[in-house]
């Protein structure tokens, strides 16, 4: 499903004579996001999913952000953006699908950015809530003991051995609450931060909507990486558009994604076997086949 048809920025035409109407130039160095474009870009045509690669610093998160900003789509964490950003924004435009037809299809509200800071908050706040959880059952677990064994004889044969001995002398030199705090470990978390996160996406992404996603694949291992390959073109399938930023060589190999390489002079789309950083991890497994190759005898 496609509800955003094309997405277009400032020519850099556009942004000086803005710039020189409505700033003088000599006071301030800071633009963002005015000149961050050093090539300019396409009337951006958009698919049910569409990449957006390139190296650090080539506009990839900064496209994102003005999408979301101009769809005004939800978002969990702050961006970095200046006075200029909301200026910006007003002057890009967009084309969603239905137009020529005078029938807008309109962004369901399960539409959002996901960004790899709303990923890491939400790791956090699962860690927070674990050890809440884990904490609070450990302590439960450490009053029922405590008030088990300070009562207890000194017997230790007839109280349950060695060790609850020194249990119930600890607790008999020691308020509970010490006790219930020295004693109190958290559990092991139940998943990784790669799990949690993959999950996350799966919870996050609905089978309708448009999502921009900025790098999806921190803190995945390769394994869940392509789960999520399978994830995201399910999804697309099923009615959600998507829009990634990505570096990752297994999240650009999805089948049918129509790939911005912004590397590229001219901005143009490409295939992912062409883009630089595929072909850069071909040839250095190639120059090293041979270790596969033994491995496999």
């Amino acid at each position: 499903m496609i509800y955003l048809e094309e997405f277009c920025v400032l020519t850099p035409e556009q942004e000086e004579g803005w710039l020189n109407d409505n700033y003088d130039l000599h006071c301030t160095k800071q633009y963002y996001p005015f000149r961050v474009f050093e090539t300019p870009l396409p009337r951006l045509k958009l698919g049910n999913i569409t990449i957006l690669y390139g190296g650090n610093g080539s506009g990839k998160t900064t496209l994102l952000n003005l999408m979301a900003e101009k769809l005004r789509l939800p978002r969990s964490t702050p961006y970095n953006r200046t006075p200029f950003f909301g200026d910006y924004v007003e002057m890009c435009s967009v084309r969603m699908a239905g137009e020529d037809t005078g029938y807008v299809e309109q962004i369901p509200y399960e539409s959002r950015f996901i960004g790899s800071d709303d990923v890491f908050e939400h790791i956090l706040r699962l860690r927070e809530q674990n050890d809440a959880r884990n904490l609070a059952a450990e302590r439960a677990a450490r009053r029922w003991g405590f008030e088990r064994a300070r009562p207890m004889k000194l017997n230790s044969q007839e109280q349950g051995g060695y060790d609850a001995f020194l249990t119930h002398m600890k607790a008999r030199h020691s308020t509970r609450n010490r006790f219930v705090s020295q004693r109190a470990e958290a559990a092991e978390r139940e998943y990784s931060n790669g799990e949690s996160a993959f999950i996350y996406f799966t919870q996050a992404i609905a089978e309708r909507g448009l999502y921009l996603l900025d790098e999806p694949e921190n803190s995945l291992s390769p394994n869940l990486q392509l789960d999520l390959v399978d994830f995201l073109a399910s999804s697309a399938v099923c009615g959600a558009q998507l829009v990634i930023a990505t570096h990752s060589p297994l999240l650009l190999s999805i089948e049918d994604a129509l790939i911005y390489d912004l590397d590229h002079r001219p901005i143009t789309t490409r295939p992912w076997y062409e883009l630089e950083n595929v072909r850069l991890l071909y040839h250095f497994f190639h120059e090293h086949r041979g270790l596969f190759l033994n491995e496999r005898r």
